[in-house]
């Protein structure tokens, strides 16, 4: 670590005792001024005469900025899908999960839900613990005019995410109006930066996170606002989904019913349209008693490329729905996010064996990214029955025949993908083992 203010390294005496054994290499994190922090990657050798004898210390620097910001974005954001799977309570939730974003990636930060198509802070936190209330006053005396034509209104109408990179007084003069004390308050936050996103199910935008920056005088840019919409994903299916589980919780149903409707709320999206590809599918539950972790999802990754994924959580019942839930949306978020099928498996296991150590929610499933550009198939398994290909010809092979552990068992498996080319007129089955 770099201080700013003595400008020397607070570890080079131990670097300068590590060269006697030669090379060293270091990452760095430097704190400036403003509080914000920079990461730089460092190697240092001793140079040397005829006799062998060290004269200099000559070393090389390069900025590893992107990469460590980056690895510790997945970090968190990996520590917020165990968060939002801990409880189905939505305040409590979000309050532990916006507790990770303060004060290491914003001066403040507020969630607002839409109801009833008003928008209401939910959570509100701020690093200094003691602007909490009076941010919460001020939001009661100034609640969300939802016809402003910016901000948290916009956002909602638009669906579109707005970040404000560096906030300037005549900013803060055009939102407040003619309002003075409106004004005054704007001032005294002492607003720098702000990025506002929109919380987006599947069906249509259900609230907003606002991050800001403030007291620290840091500001975002565009990385900022790429990672606040990764987060902004999984808090929204966090949302939908806790808000299907209350629904379910308040029936006077029977439990078995109110597990099968959990299932058929969760079930598959409608297949999309596709040109290249046709998409048929067939979903079924086999009787209360018997409802259970299977699901399928077939989803356009972008105009070219398709996703199609099937799998069969292990057991029976709440358990194996609400993992099959955790999973579907996990996977659904890494492949979106341009993960190939081996990596995305890989990196849900880890989630998987991270949110159930003991193995109770292992799962088998199947992954595959078809190409239509190139007619390419990359597909990888977890210890799924393979996938069924036949040909124009009226050829039938299995597609993936190798053996694999299925996810939630051993921390360290690493899945691999296989890639074939796939002709016009082909078709693919995907199935449970509920066919075998």
């Amino acid at each position: 670590m770099v201080s700013p203010d003595a400008g020397r390294p607070v570890d080079i005496e131990g670097i300068l005792t590590l060269l006697a054994a030669g090379p060293v290499e270091i990452e760095r994190r430097t704190m400036l001024a403003d509080g914000s922090e920079r990461w730089t990657y460092h190697r240092y050798f001793l140079m040397t005469d005829e006799a062998g004898r060290p004269v200099r210390l000559a070393g090389m620097m390069t900025d590893i900025d992107d990469r460590k910001r980056r690895e510790q974005q997945d970090g968190l954001l990996l520590h917020a899908s165990e968060v939002l799977s801990s409880s189905l309570d939505i305040a409590d939730t979000l309050r532990a999960t916006v507790e990770l974003l303060v004060p290491a990636h914003a001066d403040c930060c507020v969630i607002e839900l839409l109801e009833d198509g008003q928008l209401t802070p939910v959570v509100t936190a701020h690093s200094d613990s003691e602007k909490v209330a009076w941010a919460k006053q001020i939001q009661s005396e100034y609640p969300t005019d939802m016809e402003s034509p910016v901000g948290s209104p916009n956002v909602v109408r638009t669906g579109e995410p707005e970040i404000y990179r560096d906030i300037t007084d005549d900013l803060l003069v055009e939102h407040a109006g003619d309002d003075e004390r409106l004004l005054e308050i704007l001032r005294e936050v002492g607003y720098r930066s702000a990025i506002i996103v929109p919380l987006q199910t599947r069906r249509d935008v259900i609230g907003t996170i606002t991050m800001v920056m403030a007291e620290s005088q840091r500001q975002f840019d565009d990385p900022s606002l790429a990672f606040v919409r990764r987060l902004a994903t999984q808090m929204a299916a966090f949302i939908d989904n806790a808000r299907l589980h209350s629904e379910l919780a308040r029936s006077w149903e029977a439990q078995r019913v109110a597990v099968q409707t959990l299932q058929e709320g969760l079930g598959p999206d409608p297949l999309p349209t596709l040109e290249s590809v046709g998409l048929s599918a067939h979903y079924a539950i086999g009787g209360a008693d018997r409802v259970g972790g299977d699901w399928y999802d077939a989803l356009a990754v972008d105009e070219q490329r398709t996703a199609l994924v099937i799998g069969d959580v292990v057991g029976r019942g709440v358990p194996a729905v609400a993992a099959m839930s955790e999973y579907r949306n996990a996977l659904r978020a890494l492949i979106l996010e341009g993960h190939p099928p081996s990596q995305a498996l890989t990196l849900l296991n880890r989630f998987a064996m991270a949110k159930r150590p003991d193995g109770e929610g292992f799962a088998t499933l199947a992954c595959a990214v078809y190409d239509s550009a190139t007619g390419s198939l990359t597909s990888s398994s977890a210890g799924h029955p393979p996938f069924m290909l036949r040909t124009a010809d009226g050829v039938v092979q299995r597609v993936w025949d190798r053996p694999s552990p299925p996810i939630g068992v051993e921390e360290t498996i690493t899945y691999e993908d296989i890639v074939l080319t796939v002709e016009p007129e082909s078709l693919l089955v995907l199935y449970t083992d509920g066919l075998i």
